[in-house]
């Protein structure tokens, strides 16, 4: 993560024009301290989770799966989640060489699931984040995550109730 970081930082930084003297300076001390600051960020927002397996107690608004050693955390942001408000999820798989394949959510009793299919990105290190998901209605939605392990592919599913 903190590679993407820098990267980003980096990127910021190629597209500002040069200024000079006194001004500039200031400039540049502001925008080192935005540039920190969004580093900061994204690294915060992640889940707590760092090491495989994961051990330590979930931090409050992160959720956990567990299939035997395949393990996933995931947390949403915005939280909480809220009817017809779109949002993303932040997930650590472990292993970490565990691929995320596709991330989906259904209401089993309505028999229908979302209407719009969330993008998922690697982040690095067991880390994914997953775009685009809104959930239309209250009740019972059923979080389905496709992971491959190893050459495995498994879904690993979590009920997760919206007033």
């Amino acid at each position: 993560m903190r590679a993407a970081a820098q990267r980003a930082a980096r990127a910021a930084s190629a597209r500002q024009a040069p200024v000079r003297g006194r001004a500039g300076l200031s400039a540049r001390l502001r925008t080192d301290g935005v540039r920190a600051a969004v580093g900061l960020a994204a690294l915060t927002c992640l889940p707590a989770a760092g090491a495989c397996p994961l051990t330590t107690p979930a931090p409050p608004g992160e959720q956990r799966i567990e299939a035997g050693a395949l393990q996933l955390a995931w947390r949403a942001e915005p939280a909480p989640l809220a009817v017809g408000r779109p949002f993303a999820l932040e997930l650590h798989v472990c292993p970490r060489a565990a691929r995320l394949l596709r991330v989906d959510a259904t209401m089993p009793e309505h028999r229908h699931g979302m209407n719009y299919r969330p993008s998922l990105r690697p982040l690095g290190e067991g880390r994914w984040r997953a775009e685009g998901l809104l959930w239309h209605m209250a009740g019972r939605w059923e979080l389905a995550v496709e992971v491959d392990a190893h050459g495995e592919r498994r879904w690993l599913r979590q009920s997760v109730s919206l007033p």
